[in-house]
């Protein structure tokens, strides 16, 4: 499957964004309701050097929905936000994800879990 085009914000560092999206460290927490808490996490310096230095949410939201796209991810994002990690040399994406009329897999429950 061809990966999808990046959105116009990124473009200029079509290659960088390939760099950092492998630089991502991803946590994310189940919440109550089913959706989940995603962190991700990506070095500072290699977002200034694509982005200029230029610190937004609609940056984030670019940025969050195509590493989702390039995992095959289903979740919808919601209540995205960026800002400084407690790291100096980090910066955090922060949202929710919604899994709704979608099968979201939970591996702990598949035929033959070990």
């Amino acid at each position: 499957m061809k990966p999808p085009p990046l959105p116009e914000t990124n473009r200029k560092g079509k290659g960088g964004v390939m760099i950092m999206i492998n630089s991502i460290m991803d946590t994310r927490v189940r919440q109550e309701d089913g959706c989940y808490q995603i962190n991700l996490k990506l070095p500072k310096d290699e977002y200034e050097m694509i982005y200029e230095g230029n610190y937004s949410n609609e940056i984030a939201v670019d940025i969050l929905k195509y590493y989702l796209e390039m995992r095959g991810d289903e979740g919808r994002p919601k209540n995205i936000v960026i800002k400084q990690s407690e790291n100096p040399n980090m910066l955090e994406i922060q949202a929710v994800l919604e899994y709704v009329q979608n099968e979201h897999t939970d591996y702990n429950h598949q035929v033959n879990y070990f």
